[in-house]
């Protein structure tokens, strides 16, 4: 292969994958317009602050943080404040049971107090 070849190769490298990058922030993009259309939708913003409201974003929190997309390490140590790494390892532990609703050890299911659903509600709306 010359010299220009090699040149024309490289070119066509670079074009296509700033053509996947371009995509991909799309794609990002219109997905983040989503979750916000989801977060500042009629139902949320005229439920007030009664019960209702705190139901509605405990399920909308509840079912973006089955996507993969957040990080739960990080929502956990945002929410907590964890000291030192055994701090970390104990708070994403608790973050993923009380995600997932899996029981501990001792069959006690977890759940995110109201509190906790606001603060989450908050991260993940301003992300």
């Amino acid at each position: 292969m010359d010299k220009n070849q090699l040149k024309n190769e490289i070119k066509s490298i670079i074009r296509e994958s700033l053509k996947e990058m371009s995509l991909r922030n799309h794609v990002r993009k219109i997905v983040s317009e989503e979750v916000n259309r989801l977060f500042e939708s009629k139902t949320i913003n005229e439920a007030g602050e009664g019960e209702g409201n705190a139901n509605i974003k405990r399920k909308a929190v509840m079912n973006l943080l089955k996507d993969d997309k957040y990080d739960h390490a990080y929502l956990a140590y945002q929410l907590w404040h964890p000291k030192d790494d055994n701090e970390k390892d104990t708070y994403r532990s608790l973050f993923s049971k009380k995600a997932t609703g899996k029981p501990d050890n001792d069959g006690a299911v977890r759940s995110f107090t109201d509190d906790e659903i606001t603060k989450l509600y908050e991260l993940i709306r301003n992300k």
